[in-house]
């Protein structure tokens, strides 16, 4: 799937992907989320977190023991 993803399959395997796709519920399913994982994190990079955002996330960290 990453490969897929990431752009670096020849054009044959690509070919082949998307058929397993269109034939494999399961794994479209994965591949629409990993492709909206990646456009969430894009986006989310480019905006600013709240202060009161950024507290609650801290508040939520575990220290390792």
């Amino acid at each position: 799937m990453q490969p897929y993803l990431d752009g670096v399959l020849s054009e044959e395997q690509v070919k082949e992907a998307w058929e397993h796709l269109a034939d494999c519920p399961g794994c479209d399913k994965r591949y629409r989320f990993e492709q909206d994982l990646r456009h969430f994190v894009r986006v989310a990079v480019d905006e600013p977190m709240s202060p009161a955002l950024m507290a609650k996330l801290a508040e939520l960290r575990h220290p390792l023991h």
